[in-house]
């Protein structure tokens, strides 16, 4: 007989994504917070979920590339959190065992991890792939402050190798390390390591994780040169969170049969 009052947690950054991941799972199983894109927050919020029965802590949202290679809407899973301070967050191998056995064969590019992997062939059930799921898998930077130009993302690939950016993750992998709780990030990749983020979108998330839409068309008016880079991140953004729409379920239904959910 299953345990009641168990959940996991769901840290993210913004509510267009916190929409997401409600709109797809079961919400019986889950409980959602919102950081506003801040590290200190995402913290705050799953130590409290800790606190109160969660069974994992998952990061999910979208993020920013650094590794070249990477497109918006590409799936990204954490394998490590390396954050600002140097300190680096390990995946629990377990849950990277579920969520590895419901990847594609096609997932991980050269020198990646790959989904074929035998370390991650962790689904004990023995259920087949749900081969329309591509992801990579690696490292991931979580960062206290924006990465909105090339070259920030550049030296962040350069010294870290880390394939994607975000910042709450670091903070969730935080508390749930010193809970003593299992850890995970789900990302999706929205603006690419090629592509500048334009100033006019830099203060563009409210401390609540809501979008200042009529800040940053003002800003942008201020300056018309900077709609077509705001047009390439709405694009980009919504290629992300359609990744998450089509994802999310399969691997979350992965980690409720892990976890006993």
């Amino acid at each position: 007989m299953k345990q009641t009052g168990k959940f996991i947690a769901v840290i993210c950054g913004l509510k267009s994504e916190a929409q997401v991941v409600s709109r797809v799972l079961d919400a019986s199983k889950i409980r959602v917070g919102v950081s506003g894109a801040n590290a200190a927050r995402a913290e705050e919020i799953a130590r409290k979920f800790c606190e109160t029965g969660a069974v994992a802590i998952i990061s999910v949202g979208v993020s920013g590339g650094l590794d070249p290679d990477l497109k918006p809407g590409d799936l990204l899973i954490g394998e490590t959190v390396i954050a600002d301070d140097g300190a680096i967050y390990e995946s629990d191998r377990y849950l990277l065992g579920s969520i590895m056995s419901a990847l594609s064969r096609e997932s991980g590019n050269p020198g990646k991890q790959s989904a074929m992997d035998p370390r991650f062939r962790g689904d004990e059930r023995g259920e087949g792939l749900d081969a329309n799921i591509k992801a990579i898998t690696g490292p991931l930077f979580g960062s206290d402050e924006i990465i909105e130009s090339i070259s920030k993302k550049a030296a962040l690939y350069r010294d870290h190798r880390a394939f994607g950016v975000d910042m709450e993750s670091h903070g969730a992998a935080r508390a749930a390390a010193s809970s003593g709780i299992p850890f995970l990030a789900i990302r999706a990749v929205a603006d690419p390591a090629g592509r500048a983020l334009p100033p006019a979108a830099l203060g563009a998330v409210a401390p609540d994780g809501s979008t200042r839409m009529l800040a940053t068309l003002g800003a942008a008016m201020r300056d018309p040169k900077q709609f077509p880079a705001l047009m390439k991140l709405g694009a980009d953004s919504s290629a992300a969170i359609k990744t998450l729409r089509r994802d999310l379920g399969p691997l979350f239904g992965r980690l409720f049969l892990r976890l006993d959910l």
